[in-house]
């Protein structure tokens, strides 16, 4: 059996959450027949939920939910989805015995990512490459996200990706294909 690895980018990951542009394939996508179906298992890394909360707390602060809306969005990510449905990854914490760790300042340069602007984005693809890569040499985790600047890069790379903002349902059953 093939399991394929989804990688949540935050914008994703809010989609789940909060209704905007893309929020019902990304239900669609983590629901649990098209989980189980597709034989999918889902990531996100611990910047993922630390940008997750901030970004919940801004726009509750911004207005755009309310601060019971957000109080519950963080409660049930906390108790339900973190850990259990979306496995968290730490810091290395799959690296593979098979390869040594890339250096965020290798990957930066090599995504030609802006120390302050767009750097953390190195961090979500350290580790799809460092950590993911523990489950098969082959491995080619396929990253969820909303930013096509970051995509076309790790797309670059040789990864698939899937826009639940720009992709039809069709379209991402393909990419999963």
């Amino acid at each position: 059996m093939i399991i394929r690895i989804l990688f949540f980018d935050t914008d994703a990951l809010l989609k789940m959450f909060v209704k905007e542009d893309g929020s019902e394939n990304v239900k669609w996508l983590t629901s649990s027949d098209t989980k189980v179906c597709n034989s999918l298992q889902f990531f996100v890394n611990d910047q993922v939920c630390l940008e997750f909360e901030n970004k919940i707390r801004q726009f509750e602060q911004n207005g755009k939910i309310s601060k019971k809306n957000a109080v519950q969005i963080l409660d049930s990510f906390t108790n339900h989805y973190k850990n259990i449905y979306f496995i968290v990854l730490g810091n290395k914490s799959l690296l593979s015995p098979k390869k040594q760790a890339t250096s965020i300042d290798v990957i930066c340069k090599d995504l030609n990512l802006k120390a302050g602007k767009n750097d953390w984005d190195g961090l979500h693809f350290q580790s799809i490459i460092d950590a993911l890569a523990f489950f098969d040499a082959e491995s080619h985790p396929i990253l969820v996200t909303c930013d096509e600047s970051f995509a076309m890069k790790v797309k670059s790379k040789g990864y698939r990706i899937i826009n639940p903002r720009k992709q039809s349902r069709e379209e991402i059953q393909a990419v999963l294909a």
